[in-house]
């Protein structure tokens, strides 16, 4: 395992990383990076290069869009995800307060010895309430300090736009895509309930089953059935409670096979995909195509997304819901506001991408897998 540190400029430095003590006065526009004087003879040999005055016009003309399409479109959405919150703990109280009633009346049918087990599933019902609630009120939190974050940020555009020079135009610019994230909303706990319709079957199959989907921010589905305590069906509720004195274990059971949704014919080939988290996927295709294309679940095209070069891969990020892709030209570029934003760049052609859940990004090249941070920091490299 090889590891490489990158000098990296900090927020208002205006000596160069590379050279100390020497300004910062040009821009490299092939590693789209400042540069000083001494790096036309060094780091930045035969790249070309320009005054930062002169790329100070663009700067502040996309912190301008960024600024008109945060007002116009993400706060106004900010602004229906909050009030959205509302509904859905409106619905998370209804849904839930059905299925108790539901449970009761399919209790009434059974004898007495079911009572305790009811009694159980009523306890798994309300803890899931909860916990939806509590998920829901962290979700709607989250938002109203995104739009918070996302206020003050602007301010300091307005800010820079008007009293700061070249340089924190510069820096301002660079902070808007990566300084704060949109809220990831969460998967609520889901419960079915379907009732026996044969009570006079075995005890342990009179009460029905449950089938819960997972909660907080993961689509993990759960299942658990809830059975009499003969040793063989217990819920991994059951078994934490019996052995207290033993680590807690989440027990998983597989599906005993898989089911089709939706299925239809794709407007367009696909090598790549990746489902979204409102029922929709994007796909790319790797043989000479330079489109992104997001589908719905009936196989409309919504929205197509088109790059200067040819896309070899794309991913989803866990955390941020942002889409990221790599292209023929070694570069990795972030999807923010339908615009391909430019990240990093790789030294090998990049054949594979993934963006985990800790936020950075392993690219598959020919010869090795290297690890990165966000920013194009090399973490580990195989």
């Amino acid at each position: 395992m090889a590891t490489a540190k990158i000098p990296i400029r900090t927020k208002g430095q205006t000596t160069c990383v590379h050279h100390k003590g020497k300004q910062l006065e040009l821009y490299c526009e092939k590693c789209q990076e400042l540069t000083c004087l001494k790096c036309l003879s060094s780091v930045h040999k035969g790249h070309l290069v320009c005054e930062l005055s002169e790329i100070t016009p663009q700067k502040k003309q996309d912190i301008k869009n960024f600024i008109d399409r945060t007002e116009q479109n993400d706060q106004v959405q900010i602004g229906k995800y909050i009030t959205s919150t509302d509904t859905l703990l409106r619905d998370n109280d209804s849904t839930f307060e059905k299925l108790s009633h539901q449970l009761r009346m399919q209790t009434d049918k059974l004898k007495q010895d079911l009572d305790m087990l009811t009694a159980e599933t009523l306890s798994l019902y309300q803890k899931m309430k909860e916990d939806n609630s509590k998920l829901i009120q962290k979700y709607k939190q989250d938002l109203e300090m995104y739009d918070k974050q996302l206020k003050q940020q602007i301010q300091e555009c307005k800010t820079a736009l008007q009293q700061g020079s070249d340089l924190n135009i510069y820096d301002t610019r660079c902070e808007i895509d990566s300084q704060i994230h949109f809220p990831v909303k969460p998967v609520l706990g889901n419960v079915s309930f379907t009732p026996n319709k044969n009570p006079q079957g075995h005890l342990k199959l009179a009460l029905g089953k449950v089938i819960i989907s997972g909660q907080g921010q993961t689509s993990t589905d759960q299942y658990r059935s809830v059975s009499t305590s003969d040793g063989q069906g217990q819920s991994s509720t059951q078994q934490q409670s019996g052995d207290k004195g033993k680590k807690a274990v989440t027990r998983y059971k597989l599906l005993s096979e898989t089911k089709v949704v939706e299925e239809w014919k794709s407007p367009c080939y696909i090598s790549s995909i990746c489902p979204t988290t409102d029922d929709q996927a994007w796909t790319s295709y790797y043989i000479y195509s330079k489109t992104l294309t997001l589908l719905d679940r009936k196989g409309t095209v919504i929205q197509e997304v088109t790059h200067k070069a040819e896309i070899k891969d794309i991913s989803l990020s866990p955390t941020t819901h942002r889409l990221w892709v790599c292209d023929r030209e070694n570069n990795i570029l972030e999807l923010v506001s339908g615009q391909l934003t430019h990240r990093f760049r790789t030294k090998e052609e990049p054949r594979c991408l993934c963006v985990t859940a800790s936020n950075h990004v392993i690219v598959g090249m020919p010869k090795h897998i290297s690890k990165f941070t966000t920013q194009g920091t090399v973490c580990i490299q195989r």
